[in-house]
């Protein structure tokens, strides 16, 4: 079972996790998860501070900050905290059971859905368990019904559509979560790259790259979709096309997206060559396909293969 980049709660927040705005994989930072968490195949937990404005969604103005946003409301502060804590003790069944019993008292409150739909998609990925996995489908749409239009929640729920393999369904949640975020002007890379990798899991590759070529020129230090850009390519038997990717993630600058504009600095590298070397770096946040495609292309190259830097630095990605 696996889950997709980012799970986020929508309400009041912990300090014990962080976020990163320049983050290359898209805002989720290199977090330490409880122990049973990174046993998970595809979940990665972020919950950061937010400025809590009764009935207001913070403001959000950096890059990405969609995915460290978190929607307030007058809410029980004590037995919210302890459900909070709970999840960050690795007590997730306790905390689980907080949700509900939140949802129960105020079935009318948004949040309280939307969260607890966030627990039950982690437990149940961890699981393997659909039945939780359908329960957290179907609190995100009672907090949908509830007037939630929060972005993250509408990721969450794709998150549990794909793993659930309903990438029909997922596919439409992500085109949701991007359009909301679009909306509120803040990020749409996480949602749209999820979006780009169920286009691989539902085979229409031609898509993906062009929905990945979209987050690129939007974000072109986006380094998690440039490797994403190299397995699709190179599923499509576009060998130089993705090598040319790869080789992005590897140099201190990155391509302009057009001809007009000369090269910007980069937060590429040798680390971040090194550390994209390894599938270990996507492994439990790309579908199966994606994931597939990407180790298939890694060991197609040399062990000790170096990548140099295309002398064109106006070619596109």
């Amino acid at each position: 079972m696996f889950l997709f980049r980012c799970v986020a709660f929508a309400s009041l927040a912990v300090s014990s996790f962080s976020f990163d705005s320049s983050s290359p994989s898209g805002g989720c930072n290199s977090i330490n998860p409880p122990d049973r968490l990174t046993a998970m195949k595809r979940v990665f937990l972020l919950l950061v501070p937010a400025v809590v404005v009764e009935g207001v969604y913070p403001a959000m103005s950096s890059r990405r900050a969609l995915w460290s946003g978190f929607a307030t409301a007058a809410l029980p502060e004590d037995e919210v905290s302890r459900a909070l804590s709970l999840f960050t003790q690795g007590k997730y069944d306790e905390s689980l059971e907080a949700w509900v019993e939140l949802t129960m008292a105020a079935p009318r409150e948004r949040l309280y859905w939307s969260n607890r739909g966030t627990v039950e998609l982690v437990v149940g990925s961890s699981r393997g368990d659909a039945a939780l996995l359908r329960g957290a489908v179907e609190s995100f749409d009672r907090a949908a019904a509830l007037g939630d239009e929060d972005p993250v929640s509408l990721n969450n729920r794709g998150n549990a559509l794909a793993a659930l393999d309903r990438w029909e369904e997922a596919a439409a949640a992500y085109d949701a979560a991007a359009a909301a975020a679009a909306r509120s002007k803040v990020s749409t890379s996480v949602a749209s790259e999820n979006r780009a990798q169920v286009a691989v899991e539902l085979g229409d590759l031609a898509d993906a790259e062009r929905r990945t070529l979209a987050i690129l020129r939007r974000d072109p230090n986006f380094l998690d979709a440039r490797a994403l850009l190299a397995a699709i390519r190179f599923k499509r038997g576009d060998l130089a096309g993705a090598e040319d990717s790869y080789a992005q993630i590897c140099r201190p600058t990155v391509s302009a997206p057009n001809r007009f504009r000369p090269p910007t600095p980069g937060i590429g590298g040798t680390d971040w060559c090194e550390i994209y070397s390894d599938t270990a770096v996507v492994r439990g946040r790309w579908t199966p396909a994606s994931l597939a495609a990407y180790d298939a292309f890694l060991r197609s190259r040399p062990p000790a293969a170096r990548i140099v830097a295309n002398a064109n630095p106006f070619k596109d990605t």
